[in-house]
């Protein structure tokens, strides 16, 4: 069996690679730098030079393979995001039009069943009716909202002990660590069924901001605070980290979607992660910290 992976140097597409070669399979990889990817080569994988939005590149990927884990990055300074996605499922359902019989694992996300009002997520919505057009064998991993997100807010844990958000602390959500995600991925382009299947990926807890703030601070031995922020407020502070006026209002119209109750999954079919979010801020956050605060030091 060969199995086809994009964004393999990404969380997901990372652990996703390793556990597949893990399990004696051939494994081929897109990198837009095949150095970064070098781990990945010395362990067996084939590394193929390109890009994404480049239909050669994705064909050269799909040449001999059975399967396709396809997962679209993001580009934070992009002045149109939903139209980055829409290019990228385009591409996809191209290249994967001329491989009938390839099975395809899409990462999606929770929420994509709605064209409006989830930020980022609208483009998925869209890249899930494009892909379902391409191909009768795709498996849509509709993930809820990732742990490592978290990893975003460090600078302003280690300057002010606080993570900023435009969302209420007592909201709850089941995040999910990207591990499990890779880990579903890889289950289902080894054994996975065919047909068009829509699947949520959940973590084994609801855990509000308030609860992850708190747990942070019993791990890392710090006084941590969740803050809710207007808006605006927040745009500024994404706006200096370096992101698109563009990409920043879509992570805020995100981040109301989830004070909404949106992003809480609605397939008829679940998996749930084994990571807690006290297990994800032992092993993953303090790990991330410490390489954070050396580095500022």
């Amino acid at each position: 069996m060969r199995i086809a992976v994009t964004t393999p140097t990404g969380h997901i597409g990372h652990e996703l690679t390793e556990r597949l070669l893990s399990q004696a399979v051939e494994v081929t990889v897109l990198a837009r730098y095949p150095e970064k990817a070098s781990d990945l080569a010395a362990r067996g994988a084939q590394v193929v030079r390109g890009d994404q939005t480049d239909l050669g590149s994705v064909d050269t990927l799909l040449q001999g393979a059975d399967a396709l884990f396809w997962l679209a990055p993001v580009n934070p300074r992009t002045t149109n995001l939903r139209a980055d996605y829409n290019r990228l499922a385009d591409v996809a359902a191209r290249a994967i039009g001329r491989h009938p019989d390839l099975r395809v694992v899409h990462l999606s996300s929770a929420g994509a069943e709605l064209p409006e009002g989830t930020g980022p997520i609208k483009g998925l919505h869209d890249a899930e009716i494009k892909l379902n057009a391409a191909t009768s064998n795709v498996t849509h991993l509709r993930a809820n909202s990732f742990m490592e997100n978290v990893l975003s807010s460090l600078p302003t844990i280690v300057a002010q002990g606080k993570i900023f958000s435009t969302i209420p602390g007592d909201v709850t959500l089941p995040q999910v660590a990207t591990r499990d995600i890779a880990g579903v991925a890889a289950e289902l382009l080894l054994n996975g069924d065919r047909g068009r299947h829509v699947l949520d990926v959940f973590g084994p807890e609801d855990i509000s901001f308030s609860q992850v703030a708190q747990t942070l601070a019993e791990v890392l031995a710090l006084p941590i605070q969740h803050v809710q922020m207007p808006p605006e407020q927040l745009r500024a502070g994404m706006l200096s980290s370096g992101l698109s006026a563009e990409v920043a209002d879509q992570l805020l119209e995100l981040e109301d979607a989830i004070a909404r109750g949106m992003l809480h999954g609605v397939a008829e079919t679940g998996r749930e992660g084994n990571t807690t979010f006290a297990e994800f801020a032992r092993q993953v956050v303090t790990r991330a910290y410490r390489h954070y605060t050396a580095k500022a030091g």
